[in-house]
């Protein structure tokens, strides 16, 4: 009666173990784990006197489709963004701001003058997404070139002012970047160097929950050293106050963590299958992944197949999302700051200077406002 008594008690306990076995296997988990405690011992806590700055990255992998129907496709869901963005305001005053990492294999004319027209009137910015394949080292090179010229002959990814510059953030398609998949994925090897040189100033494809890109460290903004073997992202050193990492190349994360929920993992996606909810915003913002050595100034990087996804990304659980951010922290001990990818990359830079205050006089400290921002004259 015993042993049955202490199997019955026991088997709950089974199963749950079985279960987080199969999801931590199933996605790949083992992976990251390992950093993601590791990390979480040694979180570092914003100072007790306020503020604590949030700034709010939403990174599209945006891909409304080729031709007419492509267009038409933007058209309506810019139309539809616009509305909801409108309703909404950080701590200053300003709109959400919409990253669209364009996917370039699609070089939809129409959808990047739309797009630049969006970038005008103030609701984001336009980056750089490519689901590229069967490369080599030698073959990157000139087809990077071309995308960036297409790209920068729309104003795109082109830093204005009076010396002109190519600077661009990317998302690799697949979570391939450097190899780290299959060939028919990516091919380059040295795919890191390759961006760095052309003017790219940081990654923003992660986290993949479940993908063989995913690199083991999470939760982080990170330099990592390109060699020769594929993956060379998948450790690297922090950013950190007071340092810079000569020919490192700055990946940008997203929120990965363990959640008490049937899901398990959080990974800041917002998708038809991944909709926001107060609690996840929240848990977004406890990961605080920062610049070390500037815990008060937090970063959160979601993202979306905005097009795929426009249901939820366009509906009331975005809307909500923003105003939960908004209610919870734009205000009180919180400052809340809607950025693009570049603005937030200038300001991760501020912080490894050593600047301090408020990081909203910085958005435009290193990389300067893309061409396409300002009124075709």
């Amino acid at each position: 009666m015993r042993k049955r008594l202490t199997v019955f008690l026991l088997l709950p306990a089974l199963l749950v173990a079985l279960f987080l076995g199969y999801k931590i296997v199933r996605w790949k988990a083992y992976v990251w784990l390992p950093d993601y405690v590791t990390g979480a011992l040694a979180r570092e806590e914003p100072s007790a006197s306020p503020p604590v700055h949030v700034m709010f990255i939403f990174a599209d992998h945006y891909e409304p489709g080729p031709g007419a129907a492509g267009a038409e496709r933007n058209r309506e869901w810019l139309e539809k963004y616009k509305t909801l963005a409108s309703r909404h305001r950080d701590s200053y005053g300003r709109i959400p701001q919409h990253t669209w990492f364009y996917a370039y294999e699609h070089k939809n004319e129409a959808v990047m003058k739309e797009l630049s027209r969006a970038v005008r009137e103030g609701y984001g910015e336009i980056e750089f997404h490519w689901h590229h394949g069967n490369d080599t080292n030698e073959s990157f090179g000139p087809k990077l070139d071309e995308a960036l010229r297409w790209f920068g002959s729309f104003g795109a990814m082109v830093s204005g002012g009076p010396e002109e510059r190519v600077r661009f953030g990317f998302i690799h398609g697949n979570c391939a970047l450097d190899n780290s998949s299959r060939p028919e994925h990516c091919g380059v090897t040295r795919e890191l160097d390759a961006l760095r040189k052309a003017g790219c100033y940081a990654d923003f494809t992660f986290p993949g929950l479940g993908s063989p890109g995913q690199p083991s460290k999470v939760n982080s903004i990170y330099y990592a050293i390109d060699d020769d073997a594929p993956k060379s992202y998948d450790t690297g050193e922090d950013a950190q106050v007071g340092r810079r990492v000569p020919n490192g190349f700055l990946m940008f994360q997203g929120p990965m963590t363990l959640t008490p929920t049937r899901e398990l993992f959080e990974y800041g996606a917002v998708e038809n299958d991944a909709r926001p909810s107060p609690g996840r915003v929240d848990s977004w913002i406890s990961t605080r992944i920062c610049v070390r050595g500037r815990p008060d100034w937090t970063f959160v990087k979601v993202y979306t197949h905005g097009a795929q996804s426009r249901k939820v990304c366009l509906g009331s659980e975005t809307d909500a999302m923003f105003g939960r951010l908004e209610e919870q922290y734009g205000r009180g001990r919180f400052r809340l700051h809607y950025v693009t990818a570049r603005e937030a990359y200038n300001i991760v830079r501020a912080a490894e200077d050593g600047l301090t205050g408020d990081p909203d006089g910085f958005r435009d400290y290193e990389v300067k406002e893309p061409r396409n921002k300002h009124p075709i004259l």
